[in-house]
């Protein structure tokens, strides 16, 4: 059901506001374009595993075993970098709390930064240690 032309203009005008308020939010919310596959890397991976198969049968005419071993290595390496996008971690990825464990009492309250799973964690054990049959 599209909306109505009144109801757009306030959207825009919260999405406005809600990009002089907290940009960094705003951004995080963000549609985000797919990251494009680099075509070098691919010719390279595809290179890498021509290569390996070209290694692996070689090690099949021959009775050498651990040079099969690495050519299928070679070209499980190159097919993966063919298929993965460069680049480090992700926006995502960064510096949330999604480590070691469950966030602990000593995290400070005011930290938004943890993940939605260690959210559910830390509502669970709270209602867990409340919980009078126990």
């Amino acid at each position: 059901m599209p909306l109505s032309e009144h109801e757009q203009k306030m959207l825009d005008e919260m999405e406005r506001q809600l990009f002089a308020d907290d940009p960094r939010l705003a951004r995080a919310f963000a549609p985000n374009a797919p990251p494009r596959r680099s075509g070098r890397r691919i010719v390279i991976g595809l290179g890498a595993v021509v290569v390996g198969l070209g290694v692996l049968v070689l090690a099949v005419s021959l009775p050498a075993v651990w040079l099969g071993v690495i050519a299928f290595l070679g070209m499980l390496a190159g097919a993966i970098y063919a298929v993965t996008t460069p680049g480090g971690p992700s926006k995502g990825s960064g510096g949330g709390g999604g480590g070691a464990g469950p966030r602990g009492p000593s995290a400070p309250q005011g930290d938004r930064s943890g993940t939605f799973l260690n959210k559910m964690e830390e509502r669970w054990e709270k209602r867990a240690g409340d919980d009078p049959r126990l």
